[in-house]
């Protein structure tokens, strides 16, 4: 049972929309008509009305009043993008969402701060290629991925430039097997937090919406060759790692980790 007052009516709300009582583009009831019908202060109301916002589930506008939005969170599968020739997985899960995908990307050479050397296992300032990406799902954006890879490894191949040559598009599986590098393992290690004001602005967000932060490190039996930051919008993903039960152990015996290296 909830602790606070405006989440016990926040789940009725919730539920209503979910159940699709209220459908996308009703209006929800004002606020003095939630204090009035619920016995609760206008406060109380107010905060109903924000934590549905901030869960995704309504729209407000500047004097329009509060519209219930249409839910198509993103499902991220973690198997869709670990796995050779992947495809655009970001693409289908766009599309199972009915959304329209697209991406934009830029790489730059750059050197490796501490904590990217550190998931590298190069030393600080080395040489690695920066390649950031932005995704957008029906022209808003729902997450920022920036990848590096050590020029140590990549320099001087068709890989070099992750978004150039014949690879271009490719997963890291089939990239880094091009150049006889092929992936064993990927760890992502997921945090939730605040934004930050350059990621709120970037990607849209709603005050009070958190973001999703997935570190993701790629290796092959020899060593890590790629890891990546993803900031996703909290309000527009829903995560989903399938796990086997009983399956092989990863490589080095630790529980918990895939097998699959990808994109």
């Amino acid at each position: 049972m909830t602790e606070f007052l405006y989440e016990r009516i926040a789940a009725v709300l919730r539920e209503q929309i979910l159940s699709g009582a209220l459908s996308p583009g009703d209006r929800l009831p004002t606020q003095d008509a939630l204090s009035t019908r619920y016995k609760v202060s206008r406060v109380v109301a107010r905060q109903v009305v924000e934590l549905l916002e901030t869960e995704g589930l309504v729209d407000r506008g500047k004097g329009a009043g509060t519209f219930v939005r249409e839910y198509r969170p993103l499902i991220r599968r973690s198997t869709l993008h670990y796995r050779p020739d992947p495809g655009t997985p970001y693409a289908e899960e766009s599309v199972r969402a009915e959304r329209v995908p697209r991406y934009t990307h830029h790489s730059h050479e750059d050197g490796a701060g501490t904590e990217i050397a550190r998931r590298l296992d190069v030393e600080p300032g080395d040489a690695v290629m920066v390649t950031e990406y932005v995704s957008y799902s029906d022209d808003e954006p729902t997450m920022i991925v920036t990848s590096y890879e050590p020029l140590e490894i990549t320099r001087g191949t068709p890989i070099e430039h992750p978004e150039e040559g014949p690879l271009h598009g490719a997963g890291v599986v089939d990239r880094f097997t091009s150049i006889g590098r092929r992936p064993v393992r990927v760890v992502e290690r997921l945090r939730s937090r605040m934004p930050r004001p350059t990621e709120a602005r970037r990607l849209h967000l709603r005050p009070g919406v958190p973001v999703i932060v997935i570190v993701r490190t790629t290796r092959t039996a020899d060593g890590p060759v790629e890891t990546a930051d993803l900031v996703l919008a909290a309000d527009q993903f829903e995560l989903e790692y399938p796990i086997q039960v009983g399956g092989h152990p990863a490589p080095d015996g630790r529980p918990g980790e895939s097998e699959h290296a990808g994109a």
